[in-house]
């Protein structure tokens, strides 16, 4: 069951849809990427600003290699969306501080710890299943 479970795991984080960012001068770069390695190749992107709720600043897709830029207009925390349009999706917020960069979100977790985190969870869920079947006859 266990072993079933991280198959199962290992099977899903490998189209898991992150997407990391980098300020190039008054430019935010964003990279999508499935698992952590294979370029996420013309996802839908929708780019929000902060200033007009619920208005899009910008559309497009990534190029072939996952990578899709904007220049920011304003300071603030801008939302950003990626969609495969296939299931999945990643959303995030870019901060930009209006003078050519921004602070970095927080890194994401590396695959190997998600793995990780799963298999942990797995091997507890099973350790709780076998001592409530015991229980009693203990």
């Amino acid at each position: 069951m266990a072993l079933a479970g991280l198959w199962l795991a290992g099977g899903l984080l490998a189209h898991d849809l992150s997407v990391g960012q980098r300020y190039e001068g008054a430019t935010v770069v964003l990279s999508a990427v499935y698992g952590g390695t294979e370029p996420a190749a013309f996802c839908q992107v929708s780019v929000r600003s902060p200033n007009k709720l619920g208005a899009e600043f910008q559309t497009g897709r990534t190029d072939a290699r996952g990578r899709f830029a904007f220049v920011p207009d304003s300071p603030g925390e801008w939302s950003v969306v990626v969609d495969d349009e296939m299931g999945h999706r990643s959303e995030l917020q870019v901060r930009w501080n209006g003078s050519g960069g921004g602070a970095p979100e927080a890194a994401a977790q590396p695959i190997w710890q998600k793995a990780l985190t799963g298999a942990s969870l797995l091997l507890g869920l099973t350790g709780l299943w076998l001592w409530w079947r015991v229980r009693g006859k203990i």
